[in-house]
């Protein structure tokens, strides 16, 4: 069976090299943080809530609890701040209060809770942080120093405390302390391209331009390969040194190693218009910001979106207009299915902003998941036009009207994405794949034919190509050995993929070997126990062994799973007694 969005979009996190470097610590970083929010949800399946207005304590903590079940935490900080006020002794509702508070960026209102939860607990980390962006924000960083001191050196901590006592002394310029701070992390080495990162910040903030320069140059190895804001932080660095063609050749050559970023342009364009250098930090609380960024980062990569939402909203209150963060808030709402309030945020990000275009992809996506599938075209229509150079809205415009069954609307949009590749030999076998399935579903077999014959060419043992490859073929009553042949290869690169088995299992249907297709669709059924086209396949297999009462029971399952009409059709057919059609070999 051709696999349900086998070429979908993939979600890119923003930083895989923090993943990659802070793994030993995320399981117990994560864990922490999630008991720290742990009245929050992260339910993937949201059903709309009617949410009453109450002047009543049960009916606005009933509500306010819902709506965090839900994660609508722009109702919840509504109603749960209500209950609060009317019973403001409620310590299980003043935490949820608060956690709903600082979800939906409301730092400021969420202070004065936060100062009853840390006189309860010094140790409640965002407690804690509610209290020092008060702190900071007033520009008192002793106090902020004092404040973050209480909290023990564990788990998460360990990673947030020494970051931000480097950026509190820096705000009460302390250099050295804060280089201090920093050598707490170095005791365990997957975290010393993160120190290394700040520090060169931290020395770039105190004009020790030739002192940043080494230690963002090393934190990450190649700075071309570095995320994103290092490889910008070195750049700033060159450029406040007048180093403007160093700082132009690593702009460049990391162009070159990521080409669908905006960034890079940006600064080229800027560097041509002789225009000054950006900066990463310009105050102690926007590097704490970053800091904060950073392991809201790691923490959304490992699914622990609840804690990186509390994390990105403390960056956005100590650096209002980051885009990143900005980003990265928006992946998260879009995680918790908070589609609508994810687009709000996108639509923030000003349309000068390199980031803005990436925004604007997401929000399309936002836009598809409400079912506003309109108002995702038009606006990626727009931003085709607007930029003539790149593939990428082509592609999701291409990815959105296939799965709205538009295939001749999607064929021509992959169409263009291509010629602005440079054609099919420049393309990687995904895009291929994906035109491929647009012609083949359009009606036009020939180009398609070629599209996967070409993917695999380019990716010969690509699991996915040889299986909606291999089932055409045997849908179509062609090339069985050399479908059987490629199915037989996909099934040993994917041996739990129901659909590939599935595919597997026609082939000796259509060759009428039904013994052997009944072992492979009954593996298959077992991988997909809800698919209607696959229990249907199996019935039909039961049915040439003469197994009569199983096929029947495998034909009704097929009818409880929201068949196509047409497959509905066949089905029922073959319930009043229709004869299920022998295999097209066996038949001859």
């Amino acid at each position: 069976m051709k696999a349900k969005n086998a070429a979908g979009c993939e979600l890119q996190t923003q930083d895989k090299f923090l993943k990659r470097h802070l793994l030993n610590i995320v399981i117990p970083m994560t864990a922490l943080a999630l008991s720290a929010c742990g009245t929050m949800s992260q339910r993937a399946d949201r059903a709309e809530f009617d949410y009453p207005q109450s002047n009543s304590f049960s009916g606005n903590f009933l509500a306010g609890k819902a709506a965090q079940i839900e994660n609508r935490t722009d109702y919840a900080s509504r109603y749960l701040l209500r209950a609060h006020e009317i019973d403001p002794g409620n310590d299980d509702l003043r935490r949820r209060a608060f956690l709903a508070l600082i979800a939906e960026g409301r730092i400021a209102d969420a202070e004065p809770i936060a100062r009853i939860l840390v006189d309860e607990n010094p140790e409640d980390l965002f407690a804690v942080m509610a209290v020092m962006d008060a702190e900071i924000r007033d520009q008192d960083y002793q106090a902020a120093l004092d404040t973050v001191s209480t909290l023990p050196q564990r788990g998460i901590t360990s990673l947030i405390v020494p970051l931000a006592k480097a950026w509190l002394y820096t705000g009460l310029d302390q250099p050295q302390n804060a280089m201090t701070a920093l050598n707490e992390l170095q005791g365990n080495g997957s975290l010393n391209p993160l120190s290394e990162y700040h520090r060169g910040l931290i020395l770039a903030y105190f004009n020790d331009l030739n002192a940043a320069e080494v230690a963002l140059a090393s934190a990450y190895g190649d700075p071309a390969d570095a995320p994103l804001r290092a490889a910008e932080a070195l750049g700033s660095v060159y450029e406040r040194k007048g180093q403007t063609q160093k700082a132009s050749l690593l702009y460049e050559s990391y162009m070159d190693r990521h080409p669908q970023s905006l960034a890079m342009p940006y600064h080229l364009d800027r560097l041509a218009k002789g225009e000054p250098p950006t900066s990463t930090v310009v105050t102690p609380a926007s590097g704490l910001a970053e800091a904060y960024l950073d392991i809201a980062t790691l923490l959304s990569q490992e699914n622990a979106v609840d804690p990186a939402l509390l994390m990105a909203r403390f960056s956005l209150s100590l650096r209002p207009g980051d885009d990143i963060t900005r980003l990265l808030v928006g992946e998260i709402m879009e995680i918790q299915k908070r589609f609508d309030a994810a687009i709000i945020v996108y639509q923030s990000i000003p349309i000068e902003s390199p980031h803005s275009w990436n925004a604007r992809l997401r929000a399309a996506s936002s836009y598809e998941q409400l079912g506003k599938t309109d108002d995702a075209i038009a606006l990626l229509e727009n931003m085709v036009n607007e930029r003539g150079d790149r593939p990428d809205a082509l592609i999701q415009l291409g990815d959105i009207l296939r799965f709205d069954q538009d295939f001749a609307g999607a064929a021509n949009a992959y169409d263009r994405a291509i010629d602005r590749l440079g054609g099919a030999d420049a393309v990687g076998w995904r895009l291929l794949y994906r035109r491929g399935i647009a012609y083949e579903r359009a009606g036009n077999w020939q180009k398609a034919e070629a599209d996967f014959l070409k993917a695999l060419e380019l990716e010969p043992d690509q699991p996915y190509v040889m299986n909606y490859l291999g089932y055409s073929w045997v849908d179509m009553g062609k090339n069985f050995d050399q479908a059987e042949d490629m199915l037989k290869r996909a099934v040993e690169l994917q041996p739990d993929d129901g659909y590939i088995i599935d595919s597997l299992g026609w082939v000796y249907y259509k060759l009428g070997r039904y013994d052997d297709a009944v072992e492979q669709l009954e593996k298959a059924v077992e991988l997909k126990p809800d698919d209607p086209t696959i229990n249907d396949h199996l019935g039909d297999a039961y049915w040439q062994t003469g197994r009569f009462h199983e096929a029947r029971f495998q034909w009704h399952r097929a009818l409880s799973f929201n068949p196509t009409e047409e497959l509905r059709a066949d089905v029922e057919a073959k319930l009043d007694g229709k004869t299920p059609l022998v295999g097209a070999v066996a038949a001859n």
